[in-house]
């Protein structure tokens, strides 16, 4: 998989590439990779995330630099639209803090 790493190819942001699966245009961005042909903006991406992370703005998905990688936004899309960046995991792990004690709430 060859990423291109553009300024604005598309018009969904700054600091974007785009990815070709399967002949299907992605865009990725630093953590998560938005199929925006298969997104429908219902937003429960959006609300789901427990650090505001995701917006939908001008009808796109926008990631925010605040994201914990927790995958949820992943794991309740119902049309398959959003996938965590496999690299963006791997250096989240090695940085030794889980998903899980990121989003835990201080007791």
């Amino acid at each position: 998989m060859t990423r291109q790493r553009a300024a604005d190819p598309i018009g969904f942001g700054s600091g974007i590439s785009t990815d070709h699966k399967d002949g299907i245009r992605w865009v990725d961005y630093t953590n998560i990779s938005w199929n925006p042909v298969f997104c429908k903006r219902c937003d429960i991406c959006v609300d789901i995330c427990p650090k505001s992370t995701l917006v939908l703005r001008n009808d796109a998905i926008i990631e925010e630099e605040n994201c914990i990688l927790c995958g949820l936004c992943e794991r309740y899309c119902p049309d398959l639209a959003i996938e965590m960046l496999p690299e963006a995991v791997a250096a989240h792990a090695a940085q030794g803090e889980s998903a899980a004690e990121a989003t835990a709430e201080p007791s």
